[in-house]
This record gives C-alpha cells, sequence and structure tokens, in this order.
C-alpha cells in the first residue's frame, strides 16, 4: 500500500514538473516581450507614398450600419482616386450595402449564413479581386478610424518590404469611472497587442496579425487559405504567413482606432470569442507550426509559435495557481521539491511580467488597489477556458455595440 502510494505520488510529481516546466518556459517568453517592449519598438523609416503602387482597402462589414458610415467618412477622402475601398456586405440584413454605396465605396454583398465569419468575407473580395489583382490590400475593420497618412504609409512600405504589416492597434481608452473588470480586460488587451508586439519588433522577430490595419501584399495573401472558419483568423493568417516566408512586421507609428462595444454584453461577447479562438489555436494548430519551424529551421516561425503559445493572461494565472497548489500539496505529502521550486519561480517571473505591463500601459486605467482585482477577473472566464477545453464549438457573432 505505502509502496503503491509513492509510486503514485511520484508519477503525479513527473506530472506536475512537466507542467511547471512547460508554465516556465511560457512565462520566459511573456517576461522578455515585457521587457524588449518596455522602450517602445522602433518605428519604420517614412517612406513618400507611392502613386504607381495599386492598393485596394478591403473591409467585411456585417449589419455595421451604425459604424461603417463615419469610418468611409474618414477613410475615403484621404484616399482619394489612389486607391479603392472594397466594402463586404456580409451577411447584412441592415442598410450597409446602400450606407457604403452612398459613401462612395465598391460594394459586393455575400449571402452565405452556414459560412459566417470574417475569413469566407475576405476569401470572397479575393476572388472578385483575382481577376485584376492589385500589388497591396489592406484589411480594415467597420468600426476602426486609421490616423492621418497610416493607409498611405502601410502601402508604400508594405510594397517597398513584401512582407505583411501591422499598423498599432488602439482602443478608445474608457472612461476612468468605468467598470474595473472591462479596465482589466483592456489591460490584458494592450499587453497582447501592443506591448508585447513591441518587444517583439525590437527582438527583430515577426508579430501576429491583429485583424484590422493589416497591409498584405497580393503575392502573399494569393497563398493563404482565408476561408477557414476560425474564430482567430488573423492569427492563424499571421503563422501561415510566417511559414511561407512572408513573416508579418509590426509598424508602431501607424496606427488604427477602434471603439469597445460599450455594453457589457459585448464585451464579454467579444473576449469570448478572442480568448476562445486563442485556445482552439493552441491546442489544435500551434503544435504543427512548431515542428515545422524546428524541421525546416525557420526561427521566426518558431519565435512566432512560442508566442502564440502564452495563453490569455487570465488562463495562464490560473494554470500557475493551480500548478503551485498541487506542487505544493506533493512536496507536504513528502515528494520532491522540484515541480514546486519550478512553479513558484514561473509565478514570480509572471507576477514580474504583470507588474511591468501595469507599469508601462495601465496605470492610467488601474490603480494598484484595483488591479489586486485580478483574481476576480480571473474566475470570470472560468466558463470560457472550460468551454474552449472541452471542445465545444463556438461559432463567430458579431460584437454587440448598441
Amino acid at each position: 500500500m505505502v509502496e503503491n502510494l509513492v509510486i503514485l505520488l511520484s508519477v503525479v510529481h513527473v506530472l506536475l514538473l512537466i507542467l511547471a516546466t512547460g508554465m516556465l518556459v511560457l512565462v520566459a517568453v511573456l517576461l522578455t516581450e515585457v521587457v524588449a517592449g518596455l522602450r517602445g519598438a522602433r518605428g519604420a523609416n517614412s517612406v513618400s507614398d507611392r502613386a504607381h503602387v495599386s492598393f485596394v482597402v478591403v473591409m467585411p462589414a456585417h449589419n455595421e450600419v451604425g459604424t461603417i458610415e463615419m469610418t468611409l467618412a474618414s477613410l475615403i477622402p484621404e484616399i482619394g482616386d489612389r486607391g479603392q475601398v472594397l466594402v463586404v456586405a456580409d451577411n447584412c440584413t441592415d442598410e450597409t450595402a446602400a450606407v457604403s454605396t452612398a459613401a462612395g465605396a465598391q460594394v459586393i454583398s455575400r449571402h452565405d449564413p452556414d459560412r459566417r465569419g470574417k475569413g469566407y468575407a475576405l476569401g470572397f473580395a479575393m476572388r472578385k479581386l483575382a481577376s485584376a489583382p492589385p500589388d497591396v490590400v489592406i484589411i480594415l475593420d467597420a468600426d476602426c478610424i486609421p490616423a492621418p497618412g497610416t493607409i498611405g504609409q502601410l502601402v508604400a512600405n508594405c510594397y517597398r518590404l513584401q512582407r505583411p504589416l501591422q499598423a498599432r492597434y488602439e482602443l478608445a481608452k474608457l472612461d476612468r469611472g468605468g467598470d474595473t473588470m472591462a479596465s482589466v480586460g483592456l489591460l490584458a488587451w494592450r499587453v497582447k497587442n501592443l506591448l508585447r508586439p513591441a518587444g517583439l519588433s525590437n527582438l527583430g522577430l515577426p508579430c501576429l496579425l491583429m485583424g484590422t490595419g493589416m497591409a498584405l501584399p497580393w503575392v502573399a495573401l494569393a497563398k493563404c487559405n482565408l476561408e477557414t472558419g476560425h474564430l482567430v483568423e488573423d492569427m492563424v493568417l499571421g503563422l501561415e504567413l510566417t511559414n511561407a516566408g512572408y513573416p508579418p512586421r509590426f509598424m508602431p507609428d501607424l496606427c488604427v482606432v477602434s471603439a469597445l462595444p460599450p455594453s457589457a454584453e459585448g464585451r464579454d461577447s467579444q473576449r469570448a470569442r478572442w480568448e476562445t479562438g486563442h485556445l482552439q489555436v493552441i491546442l489544435q494548430l500551434l503544435p504543427r507550426f512548431l515542428v515545422r519551424g524546428i524541421v525546416h529551421a525557420k526561427p521566426p516561425l518558431i519565435a512566432l509559435a512560442l508566442h502564440a503559445a502564452v495563453p490569455p493572461l487570465a488562463l495562464l494565472s490560473m494554470l500557475l495557481f493551480t500548478t503551485v497548489a498541487a506542487s505544493a500539496l506533493i512536496a507536504v505529502a513528502g515528494g520532491s521539491m522540484m515541480a514546486l521550486t519550478t512553479a513558484s519561480t514561473a509565478s514570480v517571473a509572471a507576477l514580474l511580467a504583470l507588474f511591468l505591463s501595469w507599469h508601462k500601459m495601465g496605470r492610467d486605467l488601474l490603480s494598484i488597489r484595483e488591479l489586486l482585482q485580478l483574481p476576480v477577473y480571473v474566475l470570470s472566464k472560468v466558463r470560457i477556458y472550460w468551454r474552449a477545453i472541452s471542445g465545444r464549438p463556438m461559432q463567430w457573432v458579431r460584437s454587440k455595440r448598441d
């Protein structure tokens, strides 16, 4: 009986040590990116617009009549006759198509309720453009406003570098007196989409694509299958392009701005879609990309796969706490301390990454006292993570914005 218990403790300890080691690697990736991003990302040299470069701004839109008019009013005058704006009215039941046409955009309508999501809309647009493809395709969400000069610089740099580019993607700041949990979520978003990409850029590594504010050479885009149905098709596209030899580059000096959904319901559905999709990619696709990177000696793909393997911060916190607690029980029962030491080291490094991230990106959002509410935020995500890990399907749903 005692021997069986010793064997069981040994087996559990080995499993915990493997888990703790994996957590330590992921936290090391996170901390390295955060530290590298603290001084901000190096911007690209500004280049003059190239009138001979053909480009199309593709804007997928599903029932965006409340937002797209403002976006087009900002976008079309800046582009003028240098490029084209193509709105994909995707399974719309409102006046998105009519409003877009009146604003001066070219509009194509797609009706396929069984194949919903941005990837399918983009694939539809690419087929329409294939007969006379542009040099560069810009992808912009219907609720995103590009900063002045951003589109022209994206086009010119994308054509010059012949690689995908990702502009800085900002979310409009919440009112300071707003929901604390929403502010914690916005901090997590800034770490993922601003601070960590800046760190990758400073390390000379590619970034993931973020779904909007992207410029892609047609020659690279034509090699990718956009109609995958993934909840985070942009993440998958960035990995696919890197594997194909077109690693995306972060452009911190260029910016597009979007607003968070105003309602808690809208924000929750948006985060659920992002984080569920991220976990699906980790579980289903990243091992394949990592193996490809190792077998074919592709350091950019290895780096980007490790970057994407870092789970959402709330889930990472949850895994670290669970691993430390279980390892402590093993140690108290007389087992080895190695798993506890490894998990504790990872936890301390994660806390350091969190503090540095807050100090750089979150002091305008949260006080230290509010930051201590992070455990409440973590617990609010249990249902999302359980659904993703259990494999329950989740379809693309437009975030509620009103």
